[in-house]
């Protein structure tokens, strides 16, 4: 697990906060926003969190 601050995408409606979800990795720069967003928490960053 490398859980790290959420981010978010400004054209998502979730937020991130695994750094190995390959989604957060590919928001662009431009898009990537500190915070939640007042979003809920990507699917893939639930599944990478539970592991060990």
């Amino acid at each position: 697990m490398a859980k790290v601050k959420p981010t978010h995408s400004k054209k998502s409606n979730v937020y991130h906060d695994n750094n190995k979800c390959t989604e957060r990795n590919n928001i662009e720069k431009e898009n990537l926003q500190k915070g939640t967003g007042g979003n809920r928490k990507c699917n893939h960053c639930n599944n990478l969190n539970k592991r060990k």
